[in-house]
């Protein structure tokens, strides 16, 4: 494998398309900043689970069912894989390894200091997603250039171009990755960031309970989503995307309804009208999970349900669910059923309304209070000439 070499340094990087062996070398490093990994962990996890579920059946002789949250298609199944060949540039994640070359008599161990992620959801392809072992007030262009500048010379010996439609990292790292992309390939990111926005989380300990203040609101119910409720949260789910940079269309949006619903990943505020009727005011899904952490990554109240309190209402519960009630959870193994320890969610910049939701309930770092070690600002940048993917 191709390498670059600083003075005392060797930089490599290595390709894997499949997330047994991507997590075979890099769990235990990712699990180091865990609730920051929440763009590439839980999904190489799932995408693992799927892997090993294939290969015991293949060797078997079942087939793999059909079901929703197994989205690779039969012919995967036949071969064993759970995903599909690099060729394919469906399933990738690159790793980039620094080793000291001071003394080659006694080499040092390499050491992983940063993730790439380069895969698709069951909707559409997601975008590149980076991570470093360093926490980003570390990180510097000196130590970044070389290392992302290694990357994205094996990034491009694997994927088109054009599949690199944007990149989501802590801030430092997304705009050392555009200016090292366009030092590579020549292409420029688009001028207006698809999304600035800072990572808060919530304890146990700071969780409030304070209650919303009372205003004129019809009844309503808090409650995890059943399948029932696909099409209203569908609904929503078309909503909140046509409010982004990625609107998804009405089969999308019921996809990943059912989806999200079916592995338990979705709560919802039920109102009860005057009329009798019941509606969904706002929901709430989790669906960025690993072992201790859980990431809330949408957040939509229709439009008619607005300014009432129900967004509050909603996130309070199910923040109180995830970090203190015991249950087994979609993406964890099953006898892993203790409460989650952190609850983390991406604030936009420019959403003081949400901000000021999410500090009631007790996140930390938002509206100018002091930020605990943890919290973190990223940025989602787009690149020209590429095809857009949706998350």
């Amino acid at each position: 494998m191709p390498s670059s070499t600083l003075p005392g340094l060797n930089i490599s990087c290595h390709v894997h398309s499949s997330a047994t062996d991507f997590l075979d070398v890099a769990e235990s490093t990712l699990v180091i900043r865990e609730r920051a990994a929440n763009t590439i962990l839980p999904q190489a996890l799932k995408l693992r689970t799927i892997e090993q579920r294939a290969h015991r059946r293949t060797l078997s002789g079942a087939p793999l069912s059909q079901k929703s949250h197994e989205f690779l298609r039969t012919d995967d199944c036949e071969q064993c894989r759970a995903v599909r060949d690099v060729s394919t540039h469906e399933h990738l994640w690159l790793t980039v390894w620094s080793q000291s070359s001071s003394y080659p008599l006694s080499p040092s161990t390499p050491t992983l200091d940063l993730v790439l992620s380069c895969t698709k959801s069951e909707i559409d392809n997601l975008p590149i997603f980076l991570w470093s072992r360093r926490d980003p007030p570390s990180l510097t262009r000196d130590y970044l250039v070389p290392r992302l500048t290694v990357l994205i010379r094996h990034l491009r010996s694997v994927v088109p171009t054009t599949r690199v439609f944007s990149a989501f990292s802590p801030t430092i790292i997304t705009k050392t990755f555009a200016a090292c992309w366009h030092n590579e390939t020549g292409i420029m990111s688009h001028p207006i960031p698809y999304y600035e926005a800072v990572l808060s989380y919530l304890t146990r300990d700071s969780l409030t309970h304070n209650p919303v203040s009372a205003r004129p609101r019809p009844p309503f119910t808090l409650r995890q989503a059943t399948a029932a409720d696909m099409e209203d949260v569908a609904v929503q789910c078309y909503d909140f995307a046509l409010d982004s940079d990625f609107p998804i269309g009405g089969d999308g949006a019921r996809l990943e309804a059912a989806t999200y619903i079916k592995r338990g990943q979705v709560y919802l505020c039920e109102v009860e009208l005057s009329s009798g009727i019941h509606e969904v005011a706002s929901i709430v899904a989790v669906t960025r999970n690993t072992s201790r952490h859980a990431t809330i990554t949408k957040v939509h109240t229709a439009p008619k349900h607005r300014k009432l309190g129900f967004a509050e209402l909603l996130v309070r519960f199910v923040c109180q669910h995830l970090l203190y009630e015991e249950g087994s959870r979609f993406g964890r193994a099953p006898h892993d059923t203790a409460p989650y320890d952190t609850v983390a969610l991406y604030v936009a910049n420019e959403n003081t309304a949400a901000a000021t939701v999410y500090d009631r309930v007790g996140f930390q770092g938002l509206m100018g209070k002091p930020r605990p070690q943890g919290i973190e600002d990223v940025l989602e940048l787009g690149f020209k000439d590429s095809i857009k993917g949706y998350w």
